[in-house]
């Protein structure tokens, strides 16, 4: 009998991604989201080239633009390639994507970001911690 690994792991994927109906929704929605960023960041990730040239030109010079914007984006393109891999690897964990914005094209002037990575689909405006009254060193 022949061994046959990928069908068996395409029906524990299917079975795993099984939710209960009342989160149904929000887990379809977010899944769909991570496939889709994950697998257009996995291919266009490239894209950031021309956008950390054309915004670093916007906001220096275009002699800067050209030589910084160039360095800058091949940084966001290995970041953006390589979180876009691991969104779609992982589409079926119900977490948003890790670069901010989620498409190369979404907020064209904005800075690529990445993470929180584990950050929960429901849980997107987490309330920071209240700052201390006082310094833990004042009193000495």
């Amino acid at each position: 009998m022949p061994n046959k690994p990928l069908p068996a792991l395409l029906a524990l994927l299917c079975l795993g991604a099984a939710v209960p109906s009342a989160q149904a929704d929000d887990y379809g929605t977010t899944t769909t989201l991570k496939l889709g960023s994950g697998l257009s960041n996995l291919t266009l990730g490239w894209l950031e080239i021309p956008k950390n040239m054309i915004n670093t030109s916007n906001q220096i010079n275009v002699l800067f633009g050209i030589s910084g914007g160039l360095l800058k984006g091949l940084l966001h393109t290995a970041g953006r390639t390589l979180t876009g891999a691991v969104d779609f690897l992982t589409f079926p964990v119900p977490t948003q994507p890790i670069a901010h914005p989620e498409f190369v094209w979404q907020k064209f002037s904005d800075e690529t970001s990445y993470g929180p990575a584990f950050a929960s689909g429901t849980f997107k405006n987490p309330k920071p911690a209240p700052a201390p009254a006082t310094s833990p060193y004042s009193k000495m």
